[in-house]
């Protein structure tokens, strides 16, 4: 999966009306989080709003706090959690390599 376009085409029955999805072009993190939304469906009901980046951090909107009181914050924060890392590591990646390019 390369762009959020992608992502979002294949989620699409899950996207909340008047929402856009993921809005996060970074093959590792939808990779990652196309990885978590194949047992995400099988919830009941699922749908998300938007996962994106705001204030340099990943934020997931969803209503599994709604379908599961508790455990779903838990599965925002993993969510959270794990696209941050994963965005942290891209940037160190991407800070190198023009490290190198300007040696």
């Amino acid at each position: 999966m390369k762009t959020s376009k992608d992502f979002n085409d294949k989620y699409k029955e899950y996207i909340d009306e008047k929402d856009y999805g993921i809005d996060i072009n970074i093959p590792s993190v939808l990779e990652y989080v196309d990885v978590v939304f194949r047992d995400l469906i099988k919830i009941e009901g699922f749908k998300y709003q938007q996962i994106k980046i705001k204030f340099g951090m990943c934020r997931v909107y969803t209503n599994l706090d709604e379908l599961l009181p508790f455990v779903g914050r838990i599965i925002h924060q993993e969510l959270e959690e794990k696209v941050n890392f994963i965005l942290k590591v891209e940037h160190e990646i991407e800070k190198r390599m023009n490290q190198n390019v300007t040696s």
